[in-house]
Formats: C-alpha cells, sequence, structure tokens
C-alpha cells in the first residue's frame, strides 16, 4: 500500500507552486512540509522541486515521482476493486457440512425455501462424518455446520433448530405389548422410563467417535446406568437392525428414525432430564464474515417450525 500522504502533500505543492500555500491547504507547518519532502528526496536520491524558479516547479524527477503517484494510485485502486468483487463473491456462497443422515432429514426441508430467497446464491453441501464436521469448519473450508452435539464455546457459536430429543429404542416385543399397549412407534409421545430398570439389557451403541456414541455415554453417566454388556455397531441402521432382532437396546433420536425407517416393531422411551443433548444445531465460527450463515439459520428456524 502506498502511504497516501506522499500522494497528497507531493500533489499539493505540484498544485500550488508553493511549499507556503501547500501547507495552508494542508493544514499542517510549512516547516513540516519542507522536512517531509526533503526526507522523501533523501530516499530517492533525487531533488523534486526545483526551489530556484518562481513559480516553484516539478524537476524532471519531480514529474516522474508525480507520474509513478498517479500509477500507484490507480493500480491499488483496482487492487481494492478486485477484492471487493472476491469478497462479494466469496459472501454469496454457503458452504454447509452436515451429517449424512441429517442431510437427508433436514436439509431438503430448509435448501429449497432458502434458494428461493436467495436465487443468487451458490450453496454447496459437504456430507462427512462426526469427526470431520467441526474440524472442517474450524479451517474455513465450509461456513456452516449442521450437528446434534454442542461445539467448543470458545471457537463456535450455534444456533438451534429443532428439538430432537434422546430417546431409548426397543424391539417391541410380546412382553412389552403387554406393558405398554398401543405404544408401537410412539416417536411423538415416548413412555417415561427409569433407565436403572434396563441394566438386564445389552446396550448397542456406535463407534466411539461418532456423535450418538458421545450422546449415549453423557446419558449412561448421567444416570449411572451400566448396561449387562456393549455391543457396537457401525451405525445408526446397523444398531438398529440389532434391536429389531432383540439384541438390546439402543439410543436414537426422531430425525434418524423418519431417515431410516425401521421395518420392524419398535417402542421408545423418553430421557427426559437430558433429553436436549442431542438438539440439531447450526455451528458456526464466531469470526464469520458470511451473513449468508444468519439469513440460513433464519430460513431453517422458521421452516422447520412448520413441520
Amino acid at each position: 500500500m502506498i502511504d497516501q500522504r506522499f500522494c497528497k502533500y507531493i500533489k499539493a505543492i505540484a498544485r500550488y507552486h508553493s511549499f507556503s500555500k501547500a501547507a495552508q491547504s494542508l493544514y499542517i507547518s510549512q516547516p513540516s512540509l519542507s522536512r517531509f519532502v526533503k526526507r522523501v528526496e533523501d530516499e530517492m536520491g533525487v531533488t523534486l522541486f526545483d526551489r530556484d524558479t518562481i513559480p516553484l516547479g516539478l524537476t524532471p524527477a519531480g514529474q516522474k515521482y508525480l507520474d509513478y503517484i498517479d500509477q500507484f494510485q490507480d493500480l491499488e485502486h483496482k487492487m481494492r476493486e478486485d477484492f471487493a468483487a472476491i469478497g462479494k463473491q466469496l459472501h454469496n456462497q454457503l458452504t454447509i457440512a452436515t451429517l449424512p443422515l441429517l442431510g437427508i432429514y433436514i436439509l431438503p426441508k430448509i435448501v429449497p425455501d432458502f434458494a428461493e430467497q436467495n436465487p443468487s446464491v451458490d450453496q454447496k453441501i459437504v456430507e462427512c462424518s462426526s469427526s470431520n464436521l467441526l474440524g472442517l469448519l474450524e479451517s474455513g473450508e465450509v461456513d456452516l455446520a449442521l450437528t446434534n452435539l454442542k461445539p467448543n464455546p470458545e471457537l463456535f457459536e450455534y444456533q438451534k433448530l429443532l428439538s430432537d430429543p434422546i430417546l431409548l429404542a426397543a424391539f417391541y416385543t410380546d412382553e412389552m405389548r403387554r406393558k405398554f399397549p398401543g405404544c408401537e412407534g410412539n416417536l411423538n409421545s415416548p413412555i417415561p422410563v427409569d433407565i436403572t430398570s434396563m441394566q438386564e439389557e445389552n446396550l448397542i451403541v456406535l463407534n466411539p467417535w461418532q456423535n450418538m456414541r458421545i450422546a449415549s455415554e453423557l446419558v449412561c453417566r448421567h444416570y449411572a446406568f451400566t448396561p449387562r454388556r456393549i455391543v457396537e455397531a457401525p451405525s445408526l441402521p446397523s444398531a438398529l437392525s440389532l434391536v429389531g432382532c432383540g439384541r438390546g437396546i439402543t439410543f436414537i433420536c426422531p430425525s434418524y428414525v423418519h431417515s431410516i425407517q425401521p421395518q420392524t416393531p419398535m417402542i421408545y422411551f423418553s430421557l427426559e432430564e437430558v433429553q436436549d443433548v442431542t438438539d440439531i444445531l447450526a455451528v458456526f465460527r464466531k469470526d464469520t464474515k458470511n451473513r449468508l450463515v444468519h439469513k440460513f439459520c433464519n430460513c431453517a428456524i422458521r421452516k422447520l417450525g412448520n413441520h
């Protein structure tokens, strides 16, 4: 960046053909202006003004210096215009990272309406595992992440988009039918349960780095729940399949049930004290400059509130 004082001071002297008049127009003292010019001349090794002529005139070196100033200013102006265009282009794009199942269940309810309201915005969707999600956000590769675990508050902010309470899913056996008649697939009214009463069951959990595994461990710690045996499954569809075979119980959320649509009869139990640990969140960096992030969140809250 060129120091704009150089441009302003030299141009003022050339315009007024006088150090004193230039100093008055610049609201600085004449000695200060003279010292500034002398310092520039010493640095460049040339004389910019012919002080022996009346009125004061530019030397050939001074004219060349003035020409370069004009070129520098034109170049800086073009640079600022180019960067402004780049910034506008960047902020006309919204890149969203999402867990695959949230991408299936949540995004189709939001993206069409957001696109209709913002037709010039380029939306990009990236599906990734929970272990990579916040890393992409922290590195700036994505603007927004859809997840169901609260992030590190030192790095990120979030907005809750939709309640998605964690539930306990079990196979709806004949015994369950006798205890809880008419409760098959009761996602909208899950049954309150004392989870410690199920300690003789196998607990089917996901791999350690997955969000639902983290949420499951939080629930177990909260209730001091120790199941008979822990069984690991690679995915939620696999976990629900094992539940449907009577191999145990698992933790699940309504959004995942809607996405997976299990084919075997299930019964769902509520975990009221910690049910909000899996709410669906839009997470973004605290220092985000992309105005579309908040526009997307507002659109999402409005649309999901209607479902």
